[in-house]
C-alpha cells in the first residue's frame, strides 16, 4: 500500500514538473499563440501578461548566445491604428529636427542615411532593419553609440492579435533570417 502511494505521489510530481517545464518553453508559447518563428535554441527568460480596458498584452523575452528576442502580442480593437501609431513612433526618431541651440551653423539636425531604418514590406506586416544602443533602444545616429544590429517587425495576425518582434544581435545575418521566418 505504501509503495503504491509513493508511486502515485511520484507520478503526480512528474506530471506537475512536466506542466511547469512545458509552460516555460518558448516554442510552446508561440504554438499557443498560433504563430511560428525559427527560434529553436532560444531559452525563455520571462513571460508576462497585462490587461487594461483597451487591450490585452502578453510579452515574452528570450535569449540564445548573444542574441536577444522580445515579442509582444497585443489584442486590441483597432489593429490598423495601433500598427500605424507604432510605425509613426519608430520613424519619427529619424526625422529632421530643429537645433535646440541658438546661432549654430545649421538649423536642422538630421540622422545620416546610413543609420536610418531599412524598411521591408512583407505579407502581413513590416520589418525594419536598424541599429540599437546598449539598452536596446532605437534612434541611434552615431557609430560610437551602436551596440546591436536589430530587426523590428510588426505583424497583423487578425484574430490572433498584433505581434511586435524585436531581435538584437552582434550579427545581422542571424536575426534577419529569424525575422523573415515569422508566420501567423
Amino acid at each position: 500500500m505504501i509503495k503504491k502511494l509513493l508511486v502515485f505521489i511520484l507520478l503526480i510530481f512528474l506530471v506537475i514538473l512536466g506542466i511547469m517545464f512545458r509552460s516555460s518553453n518558448l516554442e510552446s508559447r508561440l504554438k499557443g499563440w498560433g504563430i511560428s518563428l525559427d527560434i529553436y535554441n532560444f531559452k525563455l527568460l520571462s513571460f508576462t501578461k497585462d490587461k487594461t480596458s483597451f487591450s490585452k498584452v502578453e510579452k515574452l523575452e528570450g535569449i540564445f548566445s548573444e542574441t536577444k528576442l522580445f515579442i509582444d502580442k497585443t489584442e486590441i480593437e483597432d489593429h490598423k491604428k495601433f500598427i500605424n501609431d507604432k510605425k509613426f513612433l519608430l520613424e519619427s526618431l529619424f526625422l529632421p529636427t530643429t537645433s535646440p541651440y541658438p546661432e549654430v551653423i545649421t538649423n536642422i539636425i538630421e540622422c545620416p542615411d546610413e543609420f536610418k531604418p531599412k524598411v521591408k514590406m512583407v505579407y502581413n506586416g513590416t520589418i525594419y532593419s536598424l541599429f540599437a544602443g546598449e539598452r536596446f533602444n532605437y534612434g541611434i545616429c552615431a557609430k560610437d553609440l551602436v551596440k546591436y544590429y536589430s530587426e523590428y517587425g510588426i505583424f497583423d495576425c487578425g484574430t490572433k492579435g498584433v505581434f511586435e518582434i524585436r531581435l538584437f544581435s552582434d550579427d545581422n545575418n542571424k536575426i534577419e533570417s529569424i525575422m523573415r521566418s515569422f508566420k501567423c
